[in-house]
């Protein structure tokens, strides 16, 4: 367990790390070098597409290789599990160029109105495909070696910082915009390299391949598992991205993309705790199932749901009870305050996905696993529908929502199922003490006057206000009520860490 847990801790660390790079190259940096259309060719669809269309041409192999790796354990089985992990997304790789190829004419009349930037670099989407497939590859073939922290650190840290360079040579007109969008390209090629390198000094990386993979016992069952993996995995990779895919299809094209795209990241930094908790109890949930334990799950299920939605509810607060001073922090706030109801409708989606607690890790760990990847395609369906719908009536606002008639529709039919199918639900009466203290602080927090536009040192002390009342009302409220016993225990034991060492200090 010791290096799971260093390599845990350290791929953690490193992943906080590029989620405040991100932050910070999407609000700042290129908000500040970028126009408005380069901003949402670049940031919203350059690096969001690739992702998509990674998705089918990787076949599911990196679930495949983590799933199966235990029966590929000498030697030269292990060169078979790296031959196969190398050589079928070359299969998936083939496959998508076709087809993107082909396709052409619809992508061309589907963007060329609102959108011709995107047209412009249709073909940079093939090599940056390939580029984030073979890295991801590698990665799940490093991972299965338990080896996560540097391939974390190449991915999450090397990739954003040089992002931000390439868009700093650009804003200091040190290269054209067409070249910094080729060395984006080119940074995934040294990413690869990178990784390749550190896999050769790891000893793992063979130079000579083995398809005897393909005779291997397990073969027919990964093949089988892999078809599944990418009917579930495609839509997943496909929900988060798809009102910028939608998007540019409409009036204000990458424009309106742009102001989507910086509004919905300043919400999604809600859910990010949510991953902390998924990789805690999934584990967990699958030990309860092995053990048939469904009372052990329901309690899993209510303290994460409980547990989820007081951080969320704190979070969204925060963020929307200083809204106004957010976006006049940022630059061209005049163009990106427009986005101030996406950051809305966006962040109580979200909400909704965390207070309906673990119910797709209940799922897919049980008996009625594919019904999980059946949610997923009607949550697909369901948000295309009313995208198609919504954004040209109202644009961007159109756009969030749909994610967010189609989010909370999405989680309340899992949770019916899993209410009808096994009889346990997530709410308590904490969840009725979180939606009033949350209620509460709102308001008082609202009587605070905000700050006046420019005035840099006026913001900070309203924020600083306005964060200081709802930490007070909320957090003290959480803590007085005893809403959570986890977020009081812990609480408790950091409390009197703090008074152990005051006291040593004297």
């Amino acid at each position: 367990m010791g290096i799971i847990v260093r390599q845990g801790f350290k791929s953690s660390i490193v992943s906080y790390i590029g989620v405040i790079i991100g932050i910070f190259n999407i609000l700042i940096l290129y908000n500040q070098f970028l126009t408005q259309e380069q901003l949402g060719l670049y940031a919203s669809t350059l690096l969001t597409f690739p992702v998509i269309y990674m998705s089918f041409a990787l076949l599911g192999v990196p679930s495949v290789a983590v799933r199966f790796h235990s029966r590929f354990q000498d030697h030269a089985s292990r060169r078979q599990l790296f031959t196969f992990i190398i050589i079928t997304p070359l299969v998936g790789l083939a496959a998508f160029a076709i087809l993107y190829l082909l396709f052409k004419p619809l992508y061309l009349k589907f963007y060329l109105d609102h959108s011709p930037m995107l047209v412009r670099y249709y073909y940079v989407f093939i090599p940056l495909t390939v580029g984030m497939v073979y890295l991801l590859a590698l990665e799940s073939y490093s991972r299965i070696n338990l080896r996560i922290a540097v391939p974390s650190l190449i991915r999450e840290v090397g990739l954003r910082l040089a992002n931000s360079l390439v868009v700093i040579l650009f804003g200091f007109k040190i290269i054209s915009f067409d070249t910094m969008v080729n060395l984006t390209v080119v940074s995934y090629a040294l990413a690869i390299v990178a990784m390749l390198i550190y896999l050769y000094f790891q000893k793992r990386l063979y130079t000579s391949l083995d398809f005897g993979f393909i005779k291997h016992p397990a073969f027919s069952e990964m093949y089988r598992y892999g078809l599944w993996v990418l009917l579930g995995g495609a839509s997943a990779a496909l929900l988060p991205h798809i009102e910028k895919v939608l998007l540019p299809a409409f009036k204000g094209g990458l424009g309106s993309t742009a102001i989507f795209d910086i509004a919905s990241r300043i919400a999604l930094v809600i859910s990010i705790p949510r991953n902390s908790i998924v990789m805690i109890s999934a584990p967990i949930i699958s030990g309860a199932y092995a053990r048939n334990d469904l009372a052990h799950i329901d309690m899993i299920y209510k303290k994460s749901s409980l547990n989820l939605f007081i951080i969320g509810s704190f979070l969204f607060l925060g963020i929307w009870c200083n809204i106004d001073a957010i976006f006049g922090l940022i630059p061209k706030s005049d163009i990106y305050s427009q986005g101030k109801w996406v950051v809305l409708m966006v962040g109580i989606s979200r909400i909704a996905d965390m207070m309906t607690g673990l119910n797709s890790e209940i799922l897919t760990n049980s008996r009625f696993y594919r019904f999980d990847i059946v949610f997923m395609l009607f949550f697909t369906a369901l948000i295309l529908l009313s995208s198609q719908f919504l954004i040209p009536l109202y644009g961007y606002n159109g756009a969030a929502a749909a994610a967010l008639f189609a989010t909370v529709t999405y989680n309340v039919v899992k949770l019916l199922f899993i209410r009808y199918k096994m009889g346990i639900q997530p709410f308590t009466t904490g969840t009725l003490k979180v939606i009033v203290l949350a209620m509460v602080s709102y308001l008082a927090a609202s009587f605070v006057p905000d700050p006046a536009n420019g005035i840099l040192l006026e913001s900070l002390a309203v924020m600083f206000a306005k964060s200081l009342l709802i930490t007070l009302l909320f957090g003290g409220g959480i803590l007085l009520w005893n809403v959570s016993e986890d977020i009081s225990g812990g609480f408790r034991s950091g409390w009197n860490l703090v008074k152990t060492s005051f006291l040593k200090m004297k």
